[in-house]
């Protein structure tokens, strides 16, 4: 019986030590990620084309070569103390302009596939690399709250550009879809949001993201991230883009797969019962996981026409 007793000692002992280091890995990764886990331009594409051609068949996948033969043109924006690298793509007699945010551990070209669906409903198109990742030298990231504030002084670029009346439309996957709801408590120029996969609340969507990596309940997952990010000057647990969402009339349209692991669909269908504004839509994409809608790509662009078919 002692002995018994013992190895269970030892072994929730073990265990404990073992949830600790992961937390404090995985917080590592969450908010200052080192540069060998960032992708590259060449990983984010040869990933992006080996996984669609694989077990998320029905999209072939970007063209990556005709992208970079658009016209563009690339800049950095200075925000709250980094450099946001950013590179606009100009369309002729363009409806307006969409903000195209990408996802935790990804970079510009993630946006894409996403871009040249908008392109070919006659938008222009704006992609830049979120905090730590692409080409940003940001020394941490924000999980979504940073991002919006940069999300918004983009907006600011865009509108100096193009000209006060130019239509703003805001796109974003997971992380980078909470940038986008987040950015609506920061600008009021915002004219439609698309939120594909993003978390209700942050720090939810951290434990999520940790849950899809290592499937183990975490004591300390929420106690550490908590202690980092206010360490680092930010407010992960107000971090809550389904208020932000449920205090504007910006017509916003939610998309998720019904298979998602990394992101459970419940969270759509939370931020769409508070969405305010007529327009808002959920469209839940069956069979799909996380950011991988996008595979259904007849059925997402429709869904895109027809919501911002009033522009």
């Amino acid at each position: 019986m002692k002995m018994i007793l013992v190895v269970g000692i030892v072994i929730a002992v073990c265990y404990f030590i073992l949830a600790f280091a992961l937390a404090e890995f995985f917080i590592i990764l969450l908010f200052t990620p080192p540069v060998r886990f960032r992708p590259t331009k060449e990983q984010v594409i040869a990933n992006d084309v080996k996984e669609f051609a694989s077990k998320h068949a029905m999209y072939s996948g970007a063209d990556y070569e005709g992208y970079e033969k658009w016209d563009a043109e690339k800049f950095l924006l200075e925000n709250n103390g980094a450099r946001i690298p950013a590179v606009f793509h100009k369309l002729e007699n363009a409806r307006g302009c969409v903000i195209l945010a990408h996802g935790f551990g990804q970079n510009r070209y993630a946006a894409v596939p996403y871009a040249e669906l908008f392109r070919e409903l006659g938008f222009s198109t704006l992609l830049f690399d979120e905090r730590c990742f692409g080409e940003s030298k940001a020394s941490f990231g924000g999980f979504g709250e940073l991002e919006a504030g940069d999300i918004a002084a983009l907006i600011g670029w865009v509108k100096e550009k193009c000209g006060k009346t130019e239509k703003i439309v805001l796109h974003g996957v997971s992380m980078g879809a909470m940038s986008s709801m987040n950015a609506l408590a920061l600008s009021d120029e915002i004219d439609y949001v698309i939120e594909d996969c993003g978390p209700a609340r942050a720090m939810e969507g951290a434990v999520f993201v940790m849950k899809s990596m290592v499937p183990l309940p975490n004591p300390f997952m929420k106690l550490l991230i908590t202690r980092k990010s206010v360490v680092l000057g930010l407010h992960i647990r107000e971090n809550n883009p389904i208020e932000v969402v449920g205090n504007t009339d910006v017509p916003v349209c939610i998309i998720h797969g019904n298979a998602d692991k990394a992101v459970p669909v419940s969270d759509a269908e939370e931020i769409f019962k508070v969405c305010k504004n007529p327009k808002s839509r959920l469209e839940i994409f069956p069979s799909r996981g996380h950011a991988y809608s996008i595979c259904d790509v007849d059925r997402y662009k429709a869904v895109l026409a027809d919501f911002l078919k009033e522009i």
